[in-house]
């Protein structure tokens, strides 16, 4: 199975981060595949995709083959929902469901005038008049209920450990929040829930003809834990999505610690809370400096995102 056919991370973030804190080498959660193949169309010479699911591995490689194809909008779905490399993963399968029955629930004036707003101020009141709803509030709170998210739309193996206890996270009160932040026209990741496709917005590696060059993305299958034990020491950054989620507390520790070891000194780790609050060893927190990117995640799902840099002076 396909769990994700696009890779929910800003890459808008992605590419702040790796040009304020650039690394000689770069290791990421394959996902999608989506957030790598905007950082080597941005410049990032060559990134390292790692995951555990082969159908995983085998989309992203269906992608970079639809780059260079004259029917490329057409193989990626780009202007048609339900169809398309876009949109054939089992999260984008349950979103479709709520971009269907959405319109029922927010009125298409509604929809349009939060599309068309040009500002904060106005996007803040156009959802306190023609989006709060208290059938809005039902319908998300069912639809986006941790049994629905966990069963519908994400990988099993996130939700498996229970030794941690499941932070509380309202999706509805995300999306309002980023939607004022951000105009649709600039956010693919909301327009996307919105419509079920990009109709107002674009990915960033799809917004102009292009093709990544053959050695810019190498393809592992492997765990990620054990893929960065092995890593030899150099200034690297690590992109661990949200995976943390889905290992026990003990695990995590010594995945820090591994992180540890392989990093010198100005590398950088950065991994996503969803629904857990992942805790952080105590000799990791001496060792390394939390940055603040002073940037707001365009994507609804998360309850925050951490940057860790490791420290000159040790």
């Amino acid at each position: 199975m396909l769990y994700y056919a696009q890779s929910w991370e800003d890459t808008y973030l992605l590419k702040k981060i790796t040009e304020k804190h650039p690394a000689q080498y770069n290791h990421m959660v394959g996902s999608g595949g989506d957030h790598a193949l905007s950082l080597v169309n941005f410049g990032i010479e060559h990134i390292n995709l790692v995951d555990t699911e082969v159908s995983q591995l085998q989309h992203i490689k269906s992608k970079i083959k639809a780059l260079d194809h004259s029917k490329k909008e057409i193989l990626f779905g780009m202007n048609k929902r339900n169809n398309g490399l876009l949109h054939c993963g089992k999260l984008e399968s349950y979103l479709g469901k709520f971009t269907f029955i959405l319109p029922f629930i927010v009125n298409t004036g509604a929809r349009y005038s939060l599309i068309n707003s040009d500002s904060k101020e106005a996007r803040k009141l156009i959802i306190s008049e023609k989006w709060e709803s208290r059938r809005l509030n039902f319908v998300s709170s069912l639809f986006f209920s941790k049994k629905k998210i966990n069963s519908k739309a994400r990988h099993p193996g996130l939700s498996s450990d229970i030794s941690k206890s499941p932070s509380d996270i309202n999706y509805l009160e995300n999306f309002k929040s980023v939607a004022i932040k951000y105009p649709i026209q600039e956010n693919p990741f909301l327009d996307y829930i919105v419509h079920g496709y990009h109709k107002n917005s674009t990915l960033d590696y799809l917004k102009k003809s292009w093709t990544p060059k053959t050695n810019s993305l190498t393809l592992v299958h492997q765990d990620f834990f054990t893929y960065v034990k092995k890593l030899k020491n150099a200034i690297h950054f690590i992109h661990a999505s949200d995976i943390m989620e889905a290992t026990s507390s003990k695990l995590n520790d010594q995945f820090f610690l591994t992180i540890d070891e392989v990093c010198d000194p100005d590398s950088t780790f950065l991994y996503w809370e969803h629904r857990y609050e992942i805790d952080v060893p105590k000799f990791f927190q001496k060792r390394w400096t939390l940055i603040d990117m002073n940037i707001q995640d365009r994507v609804p799902f998360y309850n925050n995102y951490f940057l860790w840099k490791k420290a000159v002076n040790l």
